[in-house]
């Protein structure tokens, strides 16, 4: 098989020569084990391409480092070409204007430009030196998170941490959904969206984006219409290599059905399943695995003299945890001996009560057996009594002695 891989996800270096590596020749180490489709497609060479910094793409088209037009844009310099306005004004302008934003299509270059020329002519894209410029300038920043708050907004989305990335649904979620779903050319905008903030210092804001995508869409069973472009496209434009493999993961988990997976390595990510299930099983038996994110346990202190930690009192404690530790040690005890005291008076319970039946019993049986053994025996009163008792019933019986 002859073809060249383009997506270099699950390999463990990344390095300038094995990067050349790739585009160069096969890479029959990745062939061996990571049979699926999409490595060998456009989109993955398009999305390998924009990770490389355009390394390997044709110059079509000269670029003079001296003009810098999308950093004078962001800075509220110029209007956007042809027939713009600047960029406060057009912030400011669409963000009750969703008409606007759908069908104006000279607007999207300028505002998330590119490395890479779009459909707008007059758009200029991106280089080096300008990239370097605009990530410095605190004034297209904050232009640039304007930017990405508008395009969510009109996508039915709402940027809930800034810091984070994290997104949430709008309240006008469902309308702007249905929108999306009709308007398959959001899906170029979204592409082109996640990779400008990844150029631009937003690097950050594409797994959160790109994952609540692939709930919406695999989960949720939104936005079907979008549904390919998430995962050849959206999925892919995430840099940080550990966060896109946790992505492909994330995907391959709930796609349905899991043998037609073509975005990651379906052995591969059976295996890394097995094997995460394998350590959950260790983990019952016994073995318990270290985990950073766990909060760390309280430290035993004087394990072989148990005498002396009974009787360690609460200042030794603060010496040894922090204030935290402490009041968690402090309430564990204190629902222990909760725990203790109420098992204690249920068992004193139990034996209280079953003293006083067996008591009752034993009482029981003296009242029956006293009487029997005090009284004396009277033969003659025995057959006068039963004498008595035959003529009343009529009955005699013969006793032959």
């Amino acid at each position: 098989m002859d073809r060249t891989s383009y997506d270099s996800t699950w390999e463990e270096d990344e390095d300038d020569d094995r990067v050349e590596r790739e585009w160069s020749t096969n890479n029959m180490k990745v062939m061996n084990y990571t049979q699926y489709a999409y490595m060998y497609s456009s989109a993955a060479r398009d999305m390998q391409n924009y990770r490389h910094g355009y390394r390997h793409s044709d110059p079509i088209y000269h670029i003079d480092p001296k003009e810098m037009p999308n950093l004078h844009f962001y800075r509220n310099e110029m209007a956007f070409k042809p027939n713009g306005c600047q960029i406060e004004d057009f912030l400011n302008a669409g963000k009750d204007d969703y008409d606007m934003l759908e069908y104006n299509h000279n607007y999207i270059q300028w505002l998330f430009p590119l490395q890479e020329r779009g459909v707008n002519p007059h758009a200029a894209p991106l280089h080096k030196k300008e990239i370097q410029e605009m990530k410095k300038d605190r004034r297209v920043t904050r232009n640039l998170l304007e930017a990405y708050k508008l395009m969510l907004g009109f996508y039915g989305l709402h940027l809930e941490n800034e810091e984070t990335g994290k997104v949430c649904r709008a309240r006008n979620w469902k309308e702007r959904y249905m929108n999306l779903n009709n308007h398959t050319h959001n899906n170029l905008r979204i592409t082109r969206i996640l990779k400008c903030m990844g150029e631009l210092g937003f690097e950050h804001f594409q797994a959160p984006l790109v994952q609540f995508f692939l709930w919406e869409t695999l989960c949720e069973g939104q936005l079907k219409n979008i549904k390919r472009s998430v995962l050849d496209y959206f999925l892919f434009s995430v840099k940080d290599k550990r966060k896109r493999r946790d992505l492909v993961r994330f995907a391959w988990k709930r796609y349905q059905p899991q043998s037609m997976f073509a975005w990651g390595p379906v052995d591969l990510l059976r295996n890394d399943q097995e094997a995460l299930k394998g350590r959950k099983r260790g983990n019952c038996d016994g073995i318990r695995e270290e985990d950073e994110t766990r909060p760390q346990k309280i430290k035993k202190i004087h394990q072989d003299d148990k005498e002396h930690r009974n009787v360690m009192n609460e200042e030794e404690y603060r010496n040894v945890m922090n204030q935290e530790e402490y009041s968690n040690a402090i309430n564990q005890k204190e629902r222990r001996n909760v725990k203790t005291s109420r098992w204690i008076r249920t068992w004193q319970t139990l034996r209280r009560s079953l003293r006083i039946k067996k008591s009752r019993n034993v009482l029981k049986e003296r009242r029956e057996v006293e009487p029997l053994q005090n009284k004396p025996i009277n033969t003659e009163e025995n057959v006068t009594s039963q004498g008595k008792n035959r003529k009343r019933s009529g009955r005699f019986s013969c006793v032959l002695l």
